[in-house]
């Protein structure tokens, strides 16, 4: 990341106006949004935060893969894991064989997002579906691409963006809202996610958040 001591970017586009035309044109086809609620929409306004600075930096991929991401978002349809450039936004229309129907899926999304202020057990989704853990997690990851824990956690880190946002606690009081042990736990997965400590990704989005 391109940034100096002040938390700010070398910004490749020519003024704020240019910059959100650029951010537009990358916002995939519209489709039917459903309701959401202020916390959910804070978590979205996230991933636009980040989006934006990826395009400061002039990471078109990064930056298509963070609105790629919000919208799923907004369309009920969580992706899973959106690193950098890959965006794993899969919830079809079809259910793959072996995988989870739309309505399992929503349990299971529905059970997480009221709950991740704890521990989540496997064996705890899998009983809401009336499978065996192994069968679950099979299920889970043929349908999302990714493990159920893997899930959890990036929904963990989402919420703590959101938090490390829009409030001014600090990290170690945001760790144990988002269900993490303690705040070595927090920074470390931060770390592995993002790419980035959770220290240095708040200040830099906050800086950015002050610019224009």
């Amino acid at each position: 990341m391109k940034n100096d001591e002040r938390g700010t970017f070398d910004d490749p586009t020519p003024n704020g106006h240019e910059r959100n035309a650029y951010i537009g044109a990358l916002v995939p086809p519209e489709a039917p949004l459903h309701e959401t609620s202020t916390h959910e929409l804070s978590i979205v306004a996230a991933q636009l935060v980040e989006a934006a600075c990826k395009a400061r930096e002039g990471d078109r991929e990064a930056t298509r893969a963070h609105i790629a991401h919000a919208v799923a978002l907004l369309r009920e349809k969580p992706s899973p894991r959106p690193s950098g450039i890959h965006v794993l936004s899969n919830i079809e229309t079809h259910v793959a064989r072996g995988g989870l129907p739309a309505w399992q899926t929503r349990r299971v999304f529905a059970h997480v997002e009221a709950n991740l202020c704890r521990r989540i057990p496997i064996r705890e989704l899998a009983r809401l579906l009336g499978l065996s853990a192994s069968h679950f997690c099979r299920a889970f990851k043929c349908t999302h691409g990714v493990s159920p824990r893997a899930y959890v956690l990036r929904r963990r880190i989402e919420v703590a963006q959101e938090l490390m946002l829009t409030t001014c606690e600090p990290l170690s009081s945001i760790a144990v809202r988002c269900g993490m042990c303690d705040q070595p736990h927090f920074t470390r997965s931060f770390h592995r996610i993002v790419g980035e400590t959770p220290y240095t990704w708040r200040r830099t989005r906050r800086g950015a958040l002050k610019i224009d």
